[in-house]
């Protein structure tokens, strides 16, 4: 329910129309790293994928990122907080976030060039598609994983227990955390986001896998995106 109504309606039309812009504007890094950040997680790396991308420069691609959809803060979780400011400001830390941790990782050999090649509609229905797949299973894995912790720990306190599934299925987590009533919700939700937890991790380890970048550099990666973007939450507008 999570995926049809939070995720698949906001990821796949921005998934068909960045990969059909993408493809039509010669394949700049400034430009598909803007995209990602439009179209969200697994979003960036799939737009990523095929850019020559290796090594220190794919590490920065991946920091850069590894975000998730401006939709996601606007309509869901502005939703579930009951505060569009809030949905707002999580999306201004959250993109900071990954824009700092990017700029501060080493610069690497830029890719060779890629040719332009239009992507067709239908093409970018079917890739769309299949991302759109991909981003399902890992959710019901971190769902299952989530409900198995559960189980495993009946005693947790309800912000541990958030906590947990948080790491696990973000986006289930996201709404348990908002549930809880906590202080700073806005800025644990904010990290929580940019961690992504373990289903988005799977997405995006999907895609950068040709590029040599494992699930471990990965998740240090969104762990060091999570203590920026919450940082900047907590510390700017105090939230």
């Amino acid at each position: 329910m999570l995926w049809a109504r939070a995720v698949a309606p906001v990821l796949g039309p921005f998934l068909v129309c960045m990969l059909m812009v993408s493809s039509r504007a010669g394949g700049g890094m400034r430009l598909k790293t803007v995209l990602g950040w439009l179209c969200g997680s697994p979003g960036g790396a799939r737009l990523m994928q095929g850019s020559g991308l290796k090594g220190k420069s794919a590490l920065r691609a991946a920091a850069m990122t590894g975000t998730m959809s401006p939709m996601f803060f606007l309509g869901t979780v502005s939703g579930w907080l009951g505060d569009a400011r809030a949905g707002r400001l999580i999306l201004l830390c959250h993109i900071a976030g990954a824009l700092i941790l990017g700029l501060c990782m080493p610069k690497g050999e830029k890719a060779a060039p890629v040719a332009a090649v239009p992507v067709a509609l239908s093409q970018a229905l079917r890739d769309s598609a299949l991302a759109l797949l991909t981003v399902a299973l890992c959710m019901m894995l971190g769902c299952a994983a989530a409900r198995m912790a559960a189980c495993a720990f009946p005693r947790l306190p309800g912000w541990a227990a958030a906590g947990l599934q948080c790491a696990l299925e973000v986006t289930g987590g996201v709404k348990a955390l908002i549930g809880l009533g906590l202080p700073h919700t806005v800025a644990l939700v904010c990290g929580a986001c940019s961690f992504g937890g373990l289903s988005i991790l799977m997405q995006n380890a999907a895609f950068w896998q040709e590029s040599g970048v494992g699930v471990g550099a990965l998740i240090l990666l969104r762990i060091a995106h999570a203590g920026i973007s919450a940082g900047l939450c907590f510390v700017i507008f105090g939230l």
